[in-house]
């Protein structure tokens, strides 16, 4: 499995859309590093993970929509082949037992820092992108 690590805290809808707009354009950078072209499947999930240390104002749909959009062309054509959207918070203080945990996110906890986790999957089958 691999993972887009992507450092900081998630612009959402609302933020300005210069604020967007640099958030986006982290999430484009470290996803071309993963993707040679977009995947073609039209049934792909994407689950997006905010790891954060303080409690983030903005709720889970408004952080997942623009990390969508800056995936359009990277990692898919389109976010209509989207079937699936699964966005969560997670409060990165405390102590865990995790269990199969990609070796990028493991890293990335480890550093203490706020950052969202992306992966993109076909349903049905293993993941096979970011």
């Amino acid at each position: 499995m691999s993972t887009v690590i992507v450092k900081g805290r998630p612009a959402s809808v609302g933020a300005s859309s210069r604020t967007r707009r640099s958030w986006q354009a982290q999430i484009e950078s470290e996803a071309r590093q993963l993707f040679a072209t977009p995947l073609q499947d039209s049934d792909l999930r994407i689950t997006i993970t905010f790891f954060y240390n303080a409690l983030p104002d903005s709720d889970t749909d408004n952080i997942s929509k623009p990390i969508c959009d800056a995936l359009k062309g990277i990692a898919y054509n389109d976010d209509c082949q989207l079937m699936e959207r699964n966005a969560r918070r997670r409060d990165i203080n405390g102590s865990f037992q995790i269990k199969g945990i990609d070796p990028e996110v493991a890293v990335a906890l480890a550093e203490g820092e706020d950052f969202v986790a992306i992966e993109v999957e076909k349903i049905g089958g293993g993941v096979i992108l970011i």
